[in-house]
């Protein structure tokens, strides 16, 4: 057997005003053919997993191109033609392909296209016609589409957010597409999308109500007759019209019963929407109660400023509210700033220097702030990632440095990242644990390597782009009406009980 493998993979947030060109994806990860054998093996990745399937079933994987870029802006024309051109002549120039099997995100958003997902399957389906099948991983945060789910066999999306399933779910689609090939699973898809856009703050699957919604996707598939169930949230922050939850769930040769549980689970989701609302709390009030409080680390999530869902990373209201009430043992973590970054370098380890920092790159995120402080260290900001995500995986920050102002250390680096790993903190020097306030940004992923050690995890309402308060973002495409931006889709009963909860 012979199955081509690829991936272009990006995270739109279209009120990014930064485009994502080619150069983007060149930076963060960019393989192709046989060099992705290289970058994955005895790591724990999408692209590891099949490798390893590939390798104990005895079929041939056939790399083209694995690329993914940081959350940000719409992607550019230039760049998705010619990764696409890639996949494309790959499976052309193979001869005879016995099946595709993808990593894609789900909720990229291109110049041109506003379902580029679909556009990349339907391309490919124009290839190796409707006898072969298709089959792809997907974020659990993916806008899925119909045009998605008319020419893909199955879709495997992520269970779990923070995302710590990658490496079991690309096993699992591998799984399935050997089964299909081998005429054990013929794939019968259905989705239904409840009139649901939940901000990602309220979509972490160990919490109510999402898990309530894995839970019962877990019960459906314990029935044999299922082959999977994908409960995707949605990305709210990419403003096209399938933007939002979806339910898909695939069958053995039984379209009906897919209908069926994917009704179920949109109707649960429905049910349940009102305990999607996100609960935040007010700069001033989250730094106050994080100084007073006797147990730490206490983690503030700042969300709005979540580079990886498109932000900039350069938000300064929170190290603001830090600095101006004195906070002790205190860690920004972290500011994207290569103009500060270059100053602190240029100064020496040991020295004092007042300078700008962050709040450069748009004006939704807080105005440059003047700090003055020590820098403590520099660092070419690689290490390796352990804990739940990214395991083994080197991070590149460029270059980074730690500038301790008063009692707030504030890690400025060259790079966006958001803390998964606490080898970050390591890196220059700092044991988490030991301090008292640690800032993140982050929405829910940090959790992964965070609430371990967190005493108390305090969600800010800072501004940003990345904002829980999807009421206040100007949506010109997203379906409506839609939860939550449209009060009417709570219903007048609900919203009084909610607003007295």
């Amino acid at each position: 057997m012979k199955i081509v493998t690829g991936s272009i993979s990006h995270e739109t947030n279209t009120f990014s005003n930064i485009k994502t060109g080619l150069d983007k994806f060149r930076d963060d990860t960019f393989l192709l053919g046989e060099e992705m054998f290289d970058a994955f093996a005895g790591k724990r990745t999408i692209g590891s997993a099949f490798m390893k399937v590939a390798e104990e079933e005895g079929f041939k994987l056939i790399p083209t191109i694995w690329a993914g870029a940081e959350p940000q802006g719409l992607v550019t024309d230039d760049a998705f033609d010619y990764m696409l051109g890639i996949i494309l002549e790959g499976i052309k120039s193979s001869g005879s392909v016995d099946g595709v099997l993808l990593d894609l995100h789900g909720a990229m958003v291109v110049e041109s296209h506003d379902d580029p997902e679909g556009y990349i399957l339907k391309s490919i389906r124009d290839i190796v016609g409707e006898k072969h099948p298709i089959i792809s991983t997907l974020d659990l945060h993916a806008n899925i589409t119909k045009l998605m789910i008319e020419n893909a066999n199955v879709l495997v999306g992520y269970d779990y957010y923070p995302h710590t399933d990658c490496y079991e779910r690309g096993i699992e689609a591998a799984r399935i597409m050997v089964d299909v090939l081998k005429g054990k699973i013929i794939p019968a898809m259905a989705m239904e999308k409840p009139p649901m856009m939940p901000s990602t703050q309220r979509q972490k699957t160990s919490y109510y109500p999402m898990s309530a919604l894995i839970d019962l996707a877990h019960q459906i598939e314990n029935d044999e007759r299922v082959v999977n169930v994908t409960v995707a949230a949605g990305y709210p922050f990419a403003d096209i019209e399938e933007a939002g939850m979806s339910m898909v769930v695939t069958t053995n040769n039984d379209p009906e019963l897919a209908r069926e549980k994917a009704k179920e689970l949109s109707s649960l989701a429905w049910r349940l929407r009102r305990h999607f609302l996100a609960e935040v709390v007010p700069v001033s009030e989250a730094v106050e109660e994080a100084m007073q409080a006797t147990e730490w680390p206490v983690v503030l999530a700042d969300h709005a400023d979540n580079p990886g869902g498109g932000s900039p990373c350069d938000g300064t209201v929170i190290l603001r509210e830090l600095l101006s009430r004195g906070a002790q043992d205190a860690v920004v973590c972290l500011i994207a700033d290569p103009e500060a970054v270059h100053t602190a370098i240029k100064a020496g380890v040991g020295k004092t220097v007042t300078m700008k920092v962050g709040g450069k790159v748009d004006k939704l995120h807080g105005e440059p702030l003047e700090v003055t402080g020590e820098v403590k260290i520099i660092s070419d900001g690689k290490f390796i990632s352990k804990g739940a995500m990214g395991t083994g995986m080197e991070v590149n920050l460029g270059r980074s440095v730690l500038l301790q102002s008063g009692g707030v250390g504030i890690i400025l680096a060259e790079k966006r990242y958001q803390p998964t790993t606490l080898e970050l903190y390591r890196s220059l020097g700092i044991e988490p644990t030991e301090k008292k306030i640690l800032v993140v940004k982050s929405a829910v992923h940090f959790r992964a390597s965070h609430e371990p050690i967190a005493k108390k995890i305090i969600e800010v309402d800072a501004p940003g782009i990345h904002s829980a308060r999807l009421s206040a973002f100007r949506y010109r495409k997203v379906r409506r009406p839609i939860f939550p931006i449209d009060p009417e889709m709570l219903g007048i009963t609900e919203l009084k009980r909610s607003l007295s909860d």
